[in-house]
């Protein structure tokens, strides 16, 4: 008997169970919904980067090709400099390099205020008490339902008392600190413990030592998320520039994408370069996400955890 139990205990599979999941209807259903919505998706994405591999003849031919039927880096070239443009040279010589860097530049630094001052900002509503604390908290909310259409003109005019016109001050200055950013860091700073503040003051750790040891790490999620919100909103930012900037040295590369499709008469609209300019606007976004995503999602889903 013991011998005929060792036996099947031999033959039996070694490790943990395997689940099997059966292929039903249901799921095959789902999957090619998916599938679809996904191609859906990325078509136009991949339309945009074919499209920017052809010259503009080939744009118009019919039927449309899938892909280039003569492919070519030349429109890159071109849009950076490195070739002559007449058609970016009819609409001012705006340069994509020059454009992309001050994007950049403007991006960068109103991101990385935006997160600084915010975080301290909500770190303050949220564990610290003042009197009036509720109130300024509120007044700040209530900023948030006024149309960004309804400042327009007032902001213009402050800026040219200010004789900020022309420069990047506009766009850079109000945007270090927004109601928006300093309510989801406040949000975020409410799931830290009380336990760990007390027990940085016990320790000694002043209000911003304990903010800097203490509370920016446990919540650096929740940062990482509003710095990609931060910096896709500055990148794409074309109203503020529209209206501030009228030098082309100062563009941001969304008013070059503007210039490049501007109407010449006697010109067809450059649509070999625009789909270029615009497959080298998305690489900073696509870049930063995917460098960032997993910071992103724990700070998307950590309100669910915590």
């Amino acid at each position: 008997m013991s011998q005929h139990a060792d036996a099947i205990a031999a033959r039996a599979p070694k490790g943990p169970p395997v689940r099997t999941q059966r292929l039903t209807l249901g799921r095959v259903f789902t999957h090619a919904c998916l599938i679809f919505a996904l191609l859906i998706f990325v078509f136009p994405f991949y339309w945009m980067v074919s499209s920017s591999l052809k010259p503009l003849e080939d744009i118009y031919i019919v039927p449309v090709p899938l892909w280039p039927p003569r492919p070519s880096f030349s429109n890159y070239l071109e849009i950076v400099g490195l070739i002559p443009s007449d058609e970016i040279d009819f609409r001012g010589g705006v340069s994509l390099v020059r454009t992309f860097l001050n994007s950049t530049l403007i991006a960068v630094i109103n991101t990385a205020g935006n997160v600084f001052l915010a975080s301290l900002a909500g770190y303050a509503f949220a564990k610290l008490r003042f009197k009036g604390r509720n109130a300024l908290f509120l007044s700040m909310l209530a900023t948030m339902m006024i149309p960004n259409s309804v400042g327009l003109v007032p902001n213009y005019l402050i800026m040219a008392w200010l004789k900020w016109i022309n420069t990047w001050y506009p766009l850079i200055i109000p945007g270090l600190a927004t109601p928006f950013a300093v309510f989801w860091m406040r949000q975020y700073m409410t799931t830290v413990p009380d336990e760990m503040i007390e027990a940085a003051r016990i320790d000694g750790c002043g209000p911003f030592s304990t903010y800097l040891r203490v509370v920016a790490p446990v919540v650096l999620p929740g940062m990482a998320a509003l710095a990609i919100f931060s910096f896709m909103g500055h990148w794409n930012a074309f109203m503020g520039p529209l209206i501030y900037l009228n030098k082309p040295e100062l563009y941001t590369l969304p008013l070059f994408l503007a210039v490049l499709n501007s109407f010449i008469s006697g010109r067809p609209t450059p649509l070999h370069l625009i789909f270029t300019a615009s497959f080298v606007s998305i690489l900073p976004i696509l870049l930063v996400f995917l460098f960032a995503q997993r910071y992103f999602i724990a700070g998307l889903t950590a309100g669910s955890l915590k």
